[in-house]
């Protein structure tokens, strides 16, 4: 028996102690494998790890090992059952050969059997019921080995596999993190389409800004999404998002939630309450469907917003509360000011920066990212493993108008991805509706018509510039000006396209334009 501080209590009291010391795997198995050998005496160790996927051991962590052997267990992986290591993976039991290891039979690669290995253990690293690893010692000398040698290996596979796991587990967790975060930041914000661009562009203008900012668009469109981000990528990002359907709320409790309240301040209010505006300082408060608040909290919300203090409802004491405000809505807010139903002051003080999301239905170069997107995600989600939409499937996707917008487009890629029978979603797969639209649906799918539109696109991204235009189509200046005044007359629709400006369409029949081309 091993006295002192290599005795075997104070071994296995030092890798347990480093194993906790560091979630980064690779560190962790470096100095644990080092106590082994340095504590085994022997030449020579290495970690693999089960890749779950491939079935394949992936060499983690190695010491003494040759640049050679190393390179080819790298360059060729070790199957379940392939040589010595994969045969202890394989079966789940240790093998420790004494003496003349590279002789035996296990040993199936050249280099391994060049190496000269006198003695060989291998052990199977377990959790959770199953073999995730394997931990291996040689020797290129003769060697002798006792009992209390290999127990102490073997009492050390518990620390190391619990090191993996934890590391496995903590690369889960943060992955999903980076995942939200890629979710809510710029990223997340799919879109290639030129009215997308644009508003990714004013997104990233006003992510610290402290004034409030309006988000309008139909139903559907990612609101929530473009509110997220804004605070996400913002300085507030430490601090709490909360986000609030004021048309799912009754009126009446609608301002005790947002607002909070005092005790005794109505039945059943027994003891003092936050409200959501007292829980968001600092940081972001998103009020979607603005307009279906009522006359006295619209009232109650502009006084906030012009002072940064509120009453609790019961309260005598003003709160003050740092708190951004994103509101949204997808009805005509100007409309809503006119009819008299929502508060022009109130509706000035949200509208200081105002987001307008397109329709899907005008962003159609998007749909095929948001679909791959979709698909990607109800993969993962529902264990499928769909990889990719019929070209089919993809035109009717493109050519139908989306009335939800991006909701029922991912409501129909996820129906699409639990029936689909192959790894190919096609028309079978999408609903009727979508996959045999309406006749009286039409769209202009010409080539003419695209390539206008195209055009056009081109045009607003560059603010109307036809020198900066026709370089990205890559026509001449010239045929660019052809091309716009033939779908002039074609069209009978007189584009007030010039260099500097932003292009427009006039009224069909309309006056021309003297800037007109």
């Amino acid at each position: 028996m091993v006295n002192g501080r290599n005795s075997p209590t104070c071994i296995l009291y030092d890798i347990a102690l480093t194993v906790s010391k560091s979630l980064d795997v690779q560190i962790t198995l470096s100095d644990v494998l080092e106590k082994i050998i340095s504590f085994m005496k022997v030449d020579a160790g290495i970690v693999f790890v089960i890749d779950e996927k491939t079935m394949e051991l992936v060499p983690v962590i190695s010491r003494n090992i040759s640049e050679e052997i190393i390179r080819d267990i790298q360059d060729n992986m070790m199957k379940l059952g392939e040589c010595v290591c994969g045969s202890v993976a394989q079966l789940d039991q240790e093998i420790v050969i004494l003496e003349k290891a590279s002789q035996d039979p296990r040993f199936t690669r050249d280099l391994q059997k060049k190496a000269g290995i006198e003695f060989y253990a291998g052990l199977p690293l377990n959790a959770k019921g199953k073999v995730i690893g394997v931990l291996c010692v040689i020797t290129l000398t003769p060697y002798t080995v006792n009992e209390d040698m290999l127990d102490i290996m073997r009492a050390a596979t518990v620390p190391i596999s619990l090191a993996i796991e934890n590391s496995k587990l903590f690369e889960s967790v943060k992955r999903e993190a980076e995942e939200k975060l890629r979710h809510f930041g710029y990223e997340g914000i799919l879109g290639v389409s030129p009215k997308m661009t644009k508003v990714i562009s004013l997104v990233k203008k006003v992510k610290d800004v402290t004034s409030s900012i309006l988000v309008c668009g139909e139903s559907g469109t990612g609101k929530e999404l473009i509110a997220r981000a804004i605070h996400f990528n913002s300085i507030r990002r430490e601090r709490p998002f909360i986000a609030v359907n004021c048309a799912a709320i009754p009126e009446n409790l609608l301002e005790s939630e947002l607002f909070g309240y005092m005790k005794g301040a109505f039945t059943g209010a027994t003891v003092d309450k936050k409200g959501l505006l007292e829980m968001a300082d600092a940081g972001t408060i998103f009020l979607d469907e603005i307009n279906a608040m009522s006359k006295n909290l619209q009232a109650k919300l502009l006084r906030f917003l012009q002072s940064k203090t509120f009453f609790k409802v019961g309260g005598t004491t003003p709160v003050s509360v740092d708190a951004r405000i994103i509101a949204a809505t997808n009805q005509d807010l100007e409309e809503a000011v006119r009819s008299k139903d929502f508060r022009e002051d109130l509706y000035y003080r949200l509208n200081v920066i105002k987001i307008s999301l397109p329709p899907l239905k005008e962003r159609a170069e998007d749909i095929p990212l948001l679909a791959r997107y979709f698909v990607n995600k109800f993969n993962k989600k529902l264990g499928k493993n769909v990889r990719k939409i019929s070209n089919e499937a993809m035109e009717k996707m493109i050519i139908y108008p989306w009335p939800g917008n991006i909701r029922e487009l991912e409501n129909t890629i996820e129906r699409a991805v639990v029936v689909a029978e192959t790894n190919e979603i096609t028309t079978d797969d999408i609903p009727a509706e979508i996959a045999t639209p309406s006749p009286n649906f039409k769209k202009d799918l010409s080539l003419e018509s695209v390539e206008k539109e195209h055009i056009l696109n081109v045009l607003t991204l560059v603010g109307g510039s036809k020198t900066m235009a026709s370089s990205l189509l890559g026509v001449d200046f010239s045929t660019l000006w052809r091309k716009l005044r033939k779908y002039e007359v074609a069209h009978d629709c007189p584009l007030n396209v010039h260099e500097g400006n932003t292009p427009s369409v006039s009224a069909r029949g309309g006056k021309k334009s003297k800037n007109k081309i």
